[in-house]
C-alpha cells in the first residue's frame, strides 16, 4: 500500500488549524458523513440478546443490523439500523403484509436483500433464482417508498470463485429483466475463509462446477494483506460493470477463528491477532481512496461503512466449534450494561479519537 509521508498529514492539520474552518473543509474532502463515527457498525446475534441489553454507548458506533427486518427497530443513541431479508430456501412466501408495514414505518431505509446467497448452510441460490428474488423485494420495496436503497447480495469474500457466482446472477437480471440489477448500495461480507465443497470453511457457490476455491488457512482468517485485496478486487469488479459511483458496504467482517489457533496455542497472543487486525481494518477503510476506483460522491474512498461481527455471539467452544471469536460484549452477560470484552475495549478506545471536535483528514494512503 503506497502511503503518503508521515509528515505530510501533519502539515496539512497544522495548515487547516492556522487558516480556519475552510482550509480545514478542503482537507476533508468530500464525504458522505459529517462524521467518521456514521461510519463504524457491528452486527447484533439476537439469539444471545437484543441491542438494548447491552451498553452500546461505549462503541460510538453510527449503526447496526441483526439479520432481520423490523417495523419498530430499537435505535438506541440515535444509531441507523439497517434491514435484511433473508431470500433463500425452496421455496419463497414471504410475509408480505409484515414487509409492507417495516417498509411503510421506515421510509429511505437502507435494505440488504439477501444473506450470503452464495453459500451452503445460509441463503444458498443458484445465481439465477437469486436474481428472480432480487427484483420481486425491488419492485415491492420501491414500488411502496421510492426512497429505500437496496443493497445486494452479501456474498461471504469476493474470491473468484463468489464474483463468479455474482456475475453469473448479475448477467441472469439482465437476461430475464432487460436492464442491470437496480442496486443502490453494494454490500459484501470480508470473512475470510477455505473454500472447499468437503472440508471446513464456506463450501463453494450452489451451481459451482468445482470442488475447490481459494484454500485459505486458519491464520489467513485474520490477514489484513487478504482483507485489504478484497476491497481492492471488488471494487475492481464494480468499476468494469459500471457501479463504481455506488456506495460499497463491508456489512459484515470480523475474526472468526479462536485465539488459541491464531496464536499457535497462545490465547493471549492470537487475542491480541484479533485487535491488531481490528485496528488495521479501521485504519484501512477510514484512509484508503483510489482516483480509479473509489466513490466519486465519498472523496474516492473505497468503503464507505463496515460492520464487525459481532457484538455479543458466543465465543467460540473449542470442544464443540459452536460460536465465533471478536465479540464485542460478553454473550454470558445480558443484563444491561452487559460487559464489555477486550475486543469492544479495543473498537470503544479506537472510536473515542472522533468523539470531540471532528478533526478528520482520512484521504491519506492510496490502494495497491
Amino acid at each position: 500500500m503506497r502511503r503518503f509521508p508521515t509528515w505530510g498529514w501533519r502539515l496539512a492539520l497544522i495548515a487547516a488549524l492556522l487558516l480556519g474552518p475552510a482550509a480545514l473543509a478542503r482537507a476533508e474532502g468530500t464525504s458522505l458523513y459529517a462524521s467518521p463515527l456514521k461510519r463504524f457498525g457491528f452486527g447484533v446475534a439476537g439469539r444471545y440478546g437484543d441491542i438494548t441489553q447491552y451498553d452500546v454507548g461505549q462503541l460510538r458506533a453510527g449503526w447496526y443490523t441483526n439479520w432481520a427486518y423490523q417495523a419498530h427497530p430499537a435505535r438506541p443513541h440515535g444509531m441507523e439500523f439497517v434491514q435484511t431479508i433473508y431470500v433463500g430456501g425452496a421455496t419463497f412466501a414471504p410475509n408480505w403484509a409484515a414487509l409492507g408495514q417495516a417498509v411503510d414505518a421506515n421510509p429511505g431505509a437502507v435494505w440488504q436483500i439477501g444473506n450470503e446467497p452464495d453459500t451452503p448452510g445460509q441463503d444458498a441460490m443458484l445465481p439465477e433464482e437469486y436474481a428472480r428474488r432480487y427484483h420481486e423485494m425491488h419492485e415491492f420495496i420501491k414500488g411502496r417508498d421510492p426512497t429505500a436503497r437496496l443493497s445486494a447480495p452479501g456474498i461471504v469474500q469476493p474470491t473468484p470463485l463468489r464474483l463468479q457466482w455474482l456475475d453469473q446472477a448479475w448477467q441472469a437480471h439482465y437476461a430475464l429483466y432487460g436492464t442491470r440489477m437496480p442496486v443502490d448500495i453494494w454490500n459484501i461480507h470480508i470473512q475470510i475463509l477455505q473454500e472447499d465443497r468437503y472440508s471446513w470453511g464456506c463450501g463453494v457457490p450452489p451451481g459451482s462446477d468445482v470442488d475447490q476455491g481459494q484454500l485459505y488457512s486458519v491464520y489467513d482468517n485474520a490477514s489484513l494483506d487478504i482483507f485489504r485485496q478484497h476491497i481492492v478486487d471488488f471494487r475492481s469488479w464494480m468499476r468494469a460493470r459500471g457501479e463504481r459511483e455506488k456506495p460499497l458496504v463491508i456489512s459484515e467482517y470480523g475474526v472468526l477463528m479462536p485465539s488459541a489457533y491464531l496464536g499457535g496455542g497462545d490465547a493471549a497472543h492470537g487475542d491480541q491477532v484479533v485487535k491488531d487486525f481490528m485496528v488495521g481494518s479501521f485504519d484501512y477503510m477510514l484512509t484508503a481512496v483510489d482516483d480509479e476506483l473509489g466513490c466519486p460522491a465519498d472523496g474516492n474512498r473505497l468503503v464507505q461503512r463496515w460492520s464487525w461481527y459481532s457484538l455479543n455471539d458466543k465465543l467460540i467452544d473449542l470442544q464443540t466449534f459452536v460460536g465465533y471469536n471478536g465479540s464485542l460484549f460478553d454473550w454470558r452477560d445480558t443484563a444491561y450494561p452487559g460487559t464489555i470484552t477486550q475486543f469492544g475495549q479495543t473498537y470503544a478506545a479506537y472510536t473515542a479519537r472522533f468523539s470531540g471536535r471532528q478533526l478528520y483528514l482520512p484521504s491519506l494512503s492510496r490502494a495497491p
